[in-house]
């Protein structure tokens, strides 16, 4: 089996996430990072055992090498489409964070990008690679829950701003330049997703929605004249063609200690999908069970209220046992139990076009849904899939200041 060489454009906190699911595949190996902080591309080279000659402020320059064969992409979400075009035009295959980008119009072109250059496209998203997904979408596909007509998708936390205060992130996601919105681009990747996967992916109708930034901000822990300028809140309302409904709700902070999770609901049944991995799954885990950037181990669960027999029933199915099993039964169902793995497994051809996830198209028609909502907001109605498509315009980086010069995009 050929090593595969992976280069990593951005060492922030996400790269570590990536770094310790790629130290447990089998034949992959990290030899280059770049970040345009260079005494943080320093740090990270020194501790993943990556020499200095092979770490770069300027991610170009490392796509001149000749030794790479696939790129992962570890920016932020204005940087995403313009980083990883670059990528793909050098003649790489590229794996990129969530959200495919910040904007819907940016999304497209990046999705079109992989046919443009004919390279070989990924997004994060983990919330889709595990037996929770798996079985929730099996049984919705099976009729077990007779016919889908509404759906709800939640994403909250007490109190978890990233870049405000949770510390261990950069303060990029707080930024309207380079992370472009606040939670619904960022876990909310994960919930959206998701709930548009298990139902088959549903064509979009029109959306309704809000978004707020009214939660308290310390002004302590915004030093220097830095601002908060992206949301804490967004709610909406889609309606799909052949009539599916679903509210959203996704949040960074709220006085609430419980919002409830997300579910889908049928004629002859529901599902509550608990504990959504938002976190990268068990490969992601370091030894120790500390995951990097804070959060807790996550144990997706289902539960199901619904008919059996014209009985009503409720059953719980633990996932995370389940999925454990199911690898032992069926070895090859690995490969859609992590997105890097998914990823590896296609480049190495194990997986085709055919048989893999289509995380690009999940992930264009997720920013879709999302840019509905913001959209909503700015004209104080709703829009239609076709009026997002039309009125949705880029927000992507095209010139970019760095401590030792620019980076002009083409994309």
């Amino acid at each position: 089996m050929k090593e595969l060489r992976i280069g990593i454009i951005g060492t922030g906190m996400i790269s570590n996430r990536h770094m310790t699911v790629w130290s447990k595949i089998p034949g992959t190996k990290v030899v280059a990072g770049c970040d345009i902080d260079e005494n943080k591309v320093k740090a990270w080279g020194a501790q993943y055992g990556i020499p200095e000659d092979c770490l770069y402020t300027d991610f170009r320059e490392m796509l001149k090498r000749d030794d790479l064969d696939a790129i992962d992409v570890c920016v932020h979400n204005n940087l995403h489409t313009p980083v990883s075009v670059a990528v793909m035009k050098a003649g790489y295959p590229c794996y990129s964070e969530k959200p495919m980008a910040a904007s819907y119009a940016d999304a497209k072109i990046l999705y079109d990008a992989q046919k443009a250059t004919g390279q070989k496209l990924a997004v994060q998203i983990s919330s889709i690679y595990n037996l929770q997904t798996r079985l929730a979408k099996k049984m919705i596909a099976e009729g077990k829950l007779g016919k889908i007509y509404h759906a709800r998708s939640v994403g909250h936390r007490r109190e978890g701003r990233p870049g405000m205060d949770m510390p261990n992130f950069s303060r990029d996601f707080i930024s309207k330049e380079i992370g472009g919105h606040g939670p619904l681009s960022d876990l909310g990747i994960y919930h959206l997703a998701q709930m548009l996967y298990i139902m088959g992916m549903p064509e979009l109708d029109q959306v309704y929605g809000v978004s707020s930034a009214d939660y308290y901000q310390d002004p302590r822990l915004l030093p220097n004249g830095l601002k908060y300028e992206v949301e804490d809140l967004s709610v909406g309302i889609a309606k799909f063609k052949g009539g599916i409904s679903m509210d959203i709700y996704e949040d960074w902070a709220m006085h609430i200690d419980d919002v409830g999770p997300s579910f889908v609901a049928g004629s002859m049944g529901g599902l509550k999908l608990i504990d959504v991995d938002t976190t990268g799954g068990e490969l992601a885990v370091p030894k120790g069970g500390v995951i990097i950037g804070g959060g807790q181990v996550q144990k997706p669960t289902l539960e199901f209220y619904g008919y059996e027999d014209g009985i009503m029933v409720s059953k719980t199915i633990d996932c995370q046992m389940n999925g454990r099993k199911e690898v032992l039964v069926d070895p090859q169902i690995a490969m859609y139990n992590d997105n890097q793995v998914h990823w590896v497994s296609y480049l190495r051809g194990d997986l085709t076009d055919e048989t893999r996830i289509d995380s690009p198209y999940i992930a264009m028609q997720t920013a879709l849904l999302s840019e509905g909502i913001f959209l909503s907001q700015e004209l104080n109605r709703s829009v239609t899939a076709d009026e997002i498509r039309d009125l949705s315009k880029s927000t992507a980086v095209r010139v970019q200041e760095t401590p030792w010069g620019k980076i002009e995009y083409d994309f």
